[in-house]
Formats: structure tokens, C-alpha cells, sequence
């Protein structure tokens, strides 16, 4: 893909699954959808997600390539946003739409979507609507999989990528909760370790934080309650008499706490998981083990959040 010559912009399918919010896709897809307007460039656009590198950025436009959301048009198109649907020539019959992923790369997408749909339908997330001109039970290659769950897939295994890279991530421009002027951050960790716990807490406050923990999902719902609210909540997976991803859940569905900025904090990195978090709206993800370093930068970029 040449990054200085390519533009794309939403096709009239990819404008209805961008404003739909029935429609499943994380924040960060549904920006991407946003800023592929056909005004910019790749490389400009890589200047908006200086998290994903470039093979991961042709991975995701690959990705809303196959499912029609986008289409590539002209350079000499860019510049007319208004008139491109129109003017943009229609794809060769027989041509292909999506230009090839590597191999590996969608095999191993497919691989974390397959595991992910069945959660998908226990959460009770709304299927995925099939694109104009598709007949719905046809599968492209192997069992079908929803929109939903490839688009998270391919989202998953980019974070993957990055936490490989930087020990943690964190997800840019969440519009998350306005933080208070002028106030001593308070941080709520949900860990079930003791000493984990001990040692992040020591960290934490050694950066000049208030923190607030709880060792169980029972004790995390009595937390939030507790007035402050948290700024930020390092959130275990694991936990006793819960997991991570349920206490998530129940936060994003309400009105006071779905706007918390949330960090993942685990040992189960996997790209299944990550996918799960990305989909309730993880705003992050820490890794265990972990340096203290990972913490303090973790913590400073999430309420860097928008």
C-alpha cells in the first residue's frame, strides 16, 4: 500500500454502520470510520493512530475494505469530499474489493473472531447486519463470522502487537469523564493479590496518587459507590467471586461510571481477552508481570484521555 497516493472514504454502507450505534465496533473503529472522509492520505491518517505502525493501519483498512465500509478513491478526487461517492468509478465486476491480508494475519483473525462470537452472543450483542448484496449464511472462507467480532479481532491482535512492544496500551482520544480541576487523582484498584495490590498501591501513591482498592467483584461495585468517584480504575480479570470483564460490563451500562476510564490489569493477555475488553470498552491494558515504570506511564496516559 502506498502510504503518500491512497485515500479512501466511507462508502453509503460504511456512513449507515458509522452513525448506526446498533452496529458493534469499538471507539476506535467507529473514529477511523469517522476520519476516512477521503481528505486525507494513509500517511495522514497514521498521524491520527500513532499507536498502530503501519502494517497494523493496512490491516485495519484492509479489514473495512472487505467488509464495504470504505472504498479507495483518486487522489485528484480528495480535494471534493462532497462529490467522490458519486464521481469514484464502481469496481471492475469480478474485481476484487479487498486487496489480500497476509496469510498469517487472517488466519490469525479469524482465529480470535471464531472465539470471541459465542461470548458475543452470551452478551446478548445484536448481530451483526449483513452489507447490501450479500446473502446472509454464505461464508467466505470457513464458518461465518460477524462484522462485529472480525472487526475486534483485528483490533485485538494490533494491541497485542503494542502491548508486545510497550508492556501496556492504552487507547487514544476515549471521551471519557472530565476530570475535576486542581484534584489529587484518585485511583481504584480491583486486584485480589495482596501484595500485587500492596505494590501497585506504593507506586501509585509515590506518584502523588490516592488510591482506593478492592480485592473482590463484591468490594469493586462497593468502591465506585464511595464518593469520590475514581479517576481511574486498574481493573483485575481474575477475581474470586467474579472476573474483570463482567464488572466492566455492568460499569459501561451505567449512567455514572459508564464514562470511568478503565485499565485491564492482568496476567491473561491473550488476544481473545483483549478483544472481550476492547468490546466493553477497556480503556486499556497493563500486563502482569509488570514494572513500575509500565504503571506510572499507564496511569498518566489514561487521564491524558480526552
Amino acid at each position: 500500500m502506498d502510504h503518500d497516493i491512497s485515500f479512501y472514504m466511507r462508502t453509503a454502507w460504511g456512513d449507515a454502520s458509522y452513525e448506526n450505534t446498533d452496529v458493534t465496533m469499538s471507539p476506535a473503529f467507529r473514529r477511523m470510520l469517522r476520519e476516512l472522509d477521503g481528505t486525507r492520505s494513509v500517511s495522514e491518517l497514521a498521524s491520527l493512530f500513532p499507536h498502530l505502525d503501519a502494517e497494523d493501519l493496512d490491516l485495519w483498512i484492509s479489514e473495512l475494505l472487505r467488509q464495504k465500509m470504505i472504498q479507495q478513491i483518486p487522489a485528484r478526487l480528495a480535494s471534493a469530499s462532497a462529490r467522490i461517492r458519486e464521481a469514484a468509478p464502481a469496481p471492475a465486476a469480478g474485481a476484487a474489493a479487498t486487496p489480500a491480508a497476509p496469510a498469517q494475519a487472517e488466519r490469525e483473525v479469524r482465529q480470535i473472531a471464531a472465539e470471541i462470537q459465542p461470548w458475543l452472543a452470551e452478551l446478548g450483542r445484536p448481530p451483526s447486519p449483513v452489507e447490501p448484496g450479500r446473502q446472509p449464511g454464505l461464508p467466505e472462507a470457513g464458518p461465518e463470522l460477524s462484522r462485529t467480532a472480525r472487526m475486534a479481532a483485528v483490533e485485538a491482535s494490533t494491541t497485542a502487537s503494542s502491548i508486545g512492544r510497550e508492556g501496556f496500551f492504552m487507547s487514544p482520544g476515549s471521551a471519557r469523564q472530565p476530570l475535576a480541576a486542581d484534584a489529587q487523582r484518585l485511583i481504584l484498584v480491583v486486584e485480589d493479590d495482596e501484595l500485587q495490590a500492596l505494590m501497585v498501591t506504593r507506586i501509585l501513591e509515590s506518584e502523588g496518587y490516592r488510591v482506593r482498592v478492592a480485592a473482590s467483584g463484591k468490594a469493586a461495585n462497593g468502591a465506585l459507590l464511595e464518593r469520590p468517584v475514581p479517576d481511574v480504575v486498574l481493573l483485575d480479570v481474575e477475581l474470586p467471586d467474579t472476573d474483570g470483564f463482567s464488572i466492566l460490563k455492568q460499569m459501561r451500562a451505567h449512567p455514572v461510571f459508564q464514562l470511568l476510564r478503565v485499565v485491564m490489569l492482568t496476567s491473561r493477555a491473550d488476544r481473545a481477552d483483549i478483544a472481550k475488553g476492547i468490546l466493553l470498552g477497556a480503556d486499556g491494558y497493563l500486563t502482569k508481570p509488570f514494572r513500575p515504570e509500565m504503571i506510572k506511564m499507564a496511569i498518566r496516559q489514561a487521564l491524558q484521555a480526552a
